[in-house]
């Protein structure tokens, strides 16, 4: 049932057409429903995401930074503006190796992005302890949530769902 995604070579993917629809809930739409695949990410595609959210944390705090004005007024800070011209950036469609170089024309390594996603986490629950769901995931230092501090992010609006990463997990690929 398992089939290679020929459009991703970072995942690997499985339809719901052979879903039965009668033992999903009727929250769902079922055109929807027949859209709906699980994508397991390869080693490089996640090591490709956890990069372009330490790019996209980075972007965001520039943003934040240089229009603090204008969106000071907005709900979440203007996060759901910034969202949504960090979708339209071109980085969506870049490769692990092109990431990393453009990683690289900004100057930072991957280590140093995986780190700055790590401590932008771990600030994040360090300041909103509410957000201390019931997830929790475990990294290579036995931590909850791969944050250092065992809170889970999931009511927060800019908390992707992913675990922080050590930058020591991953071996630095050379430029």
């Amino acid at each position: 049932m398992a089939s290679v995604n020929s459009a991703s070579v970072n995942s690997v993917s499985v339809d719901s057409a052979s879903v039965d629809s009668a033992s999903v809930s009727t929250a769902i739409d079922p055109s929807v429903l027949a859209t709906l695949t699980i994508s397991i990410p390869t080693k490089t595609g996640k090591k490709c995401s956890i990069l372009i959210d330490g790019l996209r944390i980075l972007a965001w705090e520039n943003f934040r930074s240089e229009y603090k004005e204008q969106l000071k007024d907005l709900e979440y800070g203007g996060y759901q503006l910034f969202d949504n011209l960090w979708k339209e950036h071109e980085i969506h469609s870049f490769s692990y190796s092109e990431v990393v170089a453009y990683a690289k024309t900004l100057e930072f390594n991957e280590a140093e992005l995986i780190n700055l996603r790590n401590n932008y986490y771990a600030k994040k629950a360090k300041s909103n302890p509410t957000n201390s769901g019931n997830r929790s995931y475990n990294n290579s230092n036995g931590n909850g949530n791969g944050n250092g501090d065992g809170n889970s992010n999931s009511n927060d609006p800019n908390y992707d769902g992913n675990p922080g990463y050590s930058s020591q997990e991953y071996d630095p690929m050379p430029f």
